[in-house]
This record gives structure tokens, sequence and C-alpha cells, in this order.
């Protein structure tokens, strides 16, 4: 995935403002001097709770300000435009991971859009995609094809191409489409191609998360005779089928929703925002994985105090998130906890 949003998209299918008649505000902007009298202000999560914080620099160390704490002690008012502010901040960090004084609100908020880019590569296989689901509802036997290589495989046999045509005027035919306004078809299916472009990046995201379990498995083997390692190996698979069989299923889901072509096409604005619904969800919980994923895709499965050190953080990473919650308190008290922020004011 590409980290910036591309300007001149197209327009997509079914996009509403986000929020009640009233528009939200383009930009983060606050009108109390506090919020100017510092520079280098951030808003971030913690990535220990989840909560949205505001980041200043004080003495050459981060400190941390709770907006509930913010609120108190510049008496706002649920109603204020600051308070508002930082309840727009709030949600929009669920699509970012960090906002400043001017920066644009996430589009997520705003029209719908992704606030960040999907390759040219996920807008061919997501193209290919639909295309073929057209190609085979055609043919009476609906197929749902996601593996990128043999999505191209089918698509540059010659005889796909010549049934490509013929699917594009038989779906309009099924939409009442009149054939001279064959434009219409294409323009949805590019619609609902772009929205399923974002899913097809995030689904390589996930299969990078595959390639952990892989190289897991491997580990598994190279240390079967070291109980030490095999101690956090045990339960860090458990936990991380729990985690694989989370995504599987949000990904069977989509599927499942968009696998009907005609059906899809008809109730675009709908399905669109359902593609989105749960793009936003994968997205969010996807970005936890980006520095495991990295760090996890040149190593081997042989012996190495690399591995070792990645297995442990791998578990405390799943433990964290996928442990029942007296088992994650039990855990958290066993380990030494030397790395607390000494640095934070709590308002």
């Amino acid at each position: 995935m590409q980290n910036e949003p591309t300007d001149d998209a197209p327009a997509e299918a079914g996009e509403e403002q986000s929020g009640e008649n009233k528009p939200l505000p383009s930009q983060v902007a606050f009108a109390h001097p506090f919020f100017h009298s510092i520079e280098q202000t951030s808003f971030r999560t913690r990535e220990d709770t989840g909560e949205a914080v505001m980041i200043t620099v004080l003495d050459h160390h981060d400190v941390s300000l709770k907006f509930s704490g913010i609120k108190t002690e510049l008496n706002l008012e649920d109603d204020s435009p600051d308070a508002k502010m930082l309840d727009i901040v709030a949600e929009g960090l669920k699509f970012v991971r960090e906002l400043r004084i001017g920066d644009k609100v996430p589009s997520e908020m705003t029209s719908g859009r992704a606030s960040w880019a999907v390759t040219d590569e996920h807008r061919a296989i997501a193209h290919n995609r639909v295309t073929m689901q057209l190609v085979s509802w055609m043919s009476g036997e609906e197929m749902l094809i996601t593996d990128p290589d043999q999505l191209a495989q089918v698509v540059d046999d010659p005889k796909t191409k010549e049934k490509i045509s013929q699917a594009f005027s038989a779906a309009a035919k099924a939409l009442n489409i009149e054939e001279e306004r064959r434009e219409d078809v294409l323009a949805l299916i590019a619609n609902l191609a772009n929205e399923l472009s974002y899913i097809e990046a995030l689904r390589d995201e996930f299969h990078e998360i595959l390639r952990i379990r892989k190289t897991v498995q491997g580990l598994e083997k190279t240390y079967k005779h070291e109980h030490s390692v095999l101690d956090t190996v045990t339960p860090l698979k458990r936990l991380l089928k729990i985690a694989i069989d989370g995504f599987s299923n949000s990904f069977e889901q989509l599927d499942a929703q968009t696998g009907e072509i005609l059906s899809a096409l008809t109730n675009i604005a709908q399905v669109s925002r359902f593609i989105r619904q749960n793009r936003d969800d994968l997205h969010r919980r996807l970005w936890a994985w980006e520095g495991l994923i990295e760090e996890w895709r040149t190593l081997s499965s042989n012996r190495s105090t690399k591995a070792e050190r990645l297995l442990a953080e791998l578990y405390h990473f799943l433990a964290q998130r996928y442990l029942p919650r007296d088992e994650w308190e039990l855990y958290s008290k066993a380990v030494d906890k030397t790395k607390k922020r000494s640095t934070e004011v709590v308002w």
C-alpha cells in the first residue's frame, strides 16, 4: 500500500457526507490560544490504550495530554467548536496515524474516499476480477476468482477477450440500460473495481501475515528440541490462528457481498458503503502489523537470536490483543515493566 492518496482520483459511486447534514470542517483548526502556544504539537493514538491524545514537547520530552483533560482545563463546553474539533480529531485518528493543526480532516470522514492510495497493480487485479465475474455470470456459472495470477491468465485468454464485450452488452440489457448508453455499464464496473482495488491492497497485507505463520511453522521445526522456545511458539500459534481466522472471515464476507455481480452493480451505492466500512475496519486492524511484517519479511526459518527475539515480540503482540482479559493481566504482571513512560502528563 502506498501512504498518500491521489488527488485526481475519479469520483466514486455512493459518496456521501459523513455525519449530519452540516458538513464537517475541511481542516484541523482550533480557536483557543492554548493549541497554538506550543510548537511541534500533534495528535496521535496511544498504542497501549487506543486513546487519542495531544502530543507536545516540553524540555525535550514528549508529553501526552488526554482530550478529556484538555476539555476540562480549558472549560470547553461539549458543543463548543474546539470541543467538537477534538472529537473530529479523535475520529480522524481511526484513519490516519497522526494529525496536526492545519491538516485536512481525513477523507474517510468527509467523502468516504480512502486517505491512502493503491497501486496500479491492485486496480488491475480488481478490474480483472469484476470483468471475470461478468463473463462467468453471462455463461450461467458465476464464479469468484481472487488469485491475481489466475485472474491474469484467464483474462489474457483470447477466448475470454471475445466474451468480455458480449458480457458488457448482456449486463446492459439485464440492468435495463440501452445499448447506446454502454458507457454507463463501463462506469458502474469502473466504480466497483475502484472500490475493490483497496480490498485487494489489504488482501496483499493479509498475505504477509500468512507468510509470518509459515515462517513460525518452520521455526517450530528448527527448535523442536528446545522447550524454552517451544513454550513461546505453542501458545503463539494458537493466538495467531485466532488473528488469521478473524481476517479470513472479513475477506470472506466482502467476497460474498460482492460475489453476485449483477446485484452489486444494481445496488452500487449500498455495496460501496459496505466495502468502505469493511475497508476502513481492515485497514485499522492491519495497521498494527506493519512493523512486524517488515521485520519478518526477511526472516528465515534458521536458528538465530533475531528469530528468538521476533518470536517473543510476536507472542507479546498477539497476547495483548487476543488473550482473554484475565490471562492478559496475569501475563502482563509477569513481564518486566522497565519501559514505563515517565514523561506523560495526565489531566
